[in-house]
């Protein structure tokens, strides 16, 4: 008899404790998108880049001249260099978060800097840009995100950045709200503010980032740029596309006229590329296309409101290569 009772006692335990176990909801992690995007070029860790743009002219007007007279302002060649440089901060499951810097020098060959004080001016002047910023990928949940850009420039002739002030800084960067897609596709709507045609512009951006298959893909935030690539091989890319440069310089002079103005330079830029991993750290990149003129002036005021000259650059070819670091060497423990 007791052993019946032990018996059907274990049993009502038994079938309490399973029943508890039904009815216990199962731990479900939750995940997070990140920005990784299947096909996209390296992240170019350090890079180092010269371009030339051959000769081009177009006519300089002095709009607030009692007599505005157009002069033609011959420029033989454009030279430049750009460094860069990005750190990646946080990689964690719900932030990312990286450092970039870059610097970039340009000179004006000018061919009759004779021919008007606009032409003396470039001929006798270096441009520099100091720019540092962050990009910010926040993950809400497994679907969306948003994504913050923030940057600083440092601009000027060589006068000007001996005692940088507020006219030498220019601040600039977007934010957007996303939606993204396993690791082929993400794309988002928000705003965007930059210099990249030489003066400020506040415009709707949009964010699309996408791998078709393995071979083709896009990645583009529009307004700024948008670039088409088709991937060869492992270790060739080729990409097609167009971008936005250029930006805005706080200039020093002895000359009255120009002392205290600001140049604004801006060009929209049609181009085909060429990127070739050559070897685990080091890739190459040779890029070809045309320069728009989109500004090419000088203003006396900060907000680019008053220009005091005018020229109209025709279209000219450019050519930019460069190697870059992709990955730092790791230290041998």
């Amino acid at each position: 008899m007791k052993s019946n009772i032990l018996c059907t006692w274990l049993l009502m335990l038994l079938f309490s404790g399973l029943n508890g176990l039904a009815q216990q909801k199962p731990v479900v992690k939750k995940t997070y998108c990140n920005p990784l995007i299947i096909g996209q070029s390296p992240t170019k860790r350090l890079s180092l880049s010269y371009e030339i743009q051959p000769v081009f002219q177009g006519p300089t007007r002095f709009p607030n001249s009692l007599l505005p007279v157009a002069y033609t302002t011959n420029i033989q060649s454009t030279q430049s260099v750009r460094l860069g440089y990005t750190k990646t901060l946080f990689t964690k499951q719900k932030f990312y978060m990286s450092f970039n810097a870059g610097y970039w020098f340009s000179t004006f060959n000018i061919s009759n800097p004779e021919n008007n004080s606009f032409a003396r001016l470039l001929s006798q002047r270096q441009f520099h840009s100091i720019t540092a910023g962050t990009n910010i990928f926040k993950p809400l949940n497994a679907k969306n995100f948003l994504l913050l850009n923030v940057s600083l420039e440092a601009n000027g002739n060589g006068e000007s950045l001996q005692n940088i002030s507020g006219d030498n800084l220019l601040a600039g960067g977007a934010i957007i709200y996303g939606w993204k897609k396993g690791f082929k596709r993400m794309w988002g709507i928000g705003v965007f503010r930059g210099y990249r045609l030489g003066k400020v512009i506040h415009v709707p951006a949009l964010l699309y980032n996408n791998s078709f298959n393995k071979k083709w893909g896009v990645d583009a935030l529009l307004p700024a740029r948008a670039n088409f690539r088709y991937t060869k091989s492992p270790k060739t890319m080729w990409t097609f596309g167009y971008e936005l440069d250029g930006t805005q310089f706080a200039i020093r002079s002895s000359n009255s006229f120009y002392n205290n103005t600001f140049f604004q330079r801006g060009e929209i830029r049609p181009k085909l590329g060429l990127e070739k991993q050559l070897s685990k750290t080091w890739a190459f990149t040779a890029t070809a296309g045309l320069r728009v003129n989109g500004r090419f002036d000088i203003t006396n005021d900060y907000a680019g409101d008053k220009p005091i000259v005018q020229t109209d650059l025709k279209p000219a070819f450019f050519i930019n290569a460069g190697f870059h670091v992709t990955a730092f060497p790791k230290k041998k423990k």
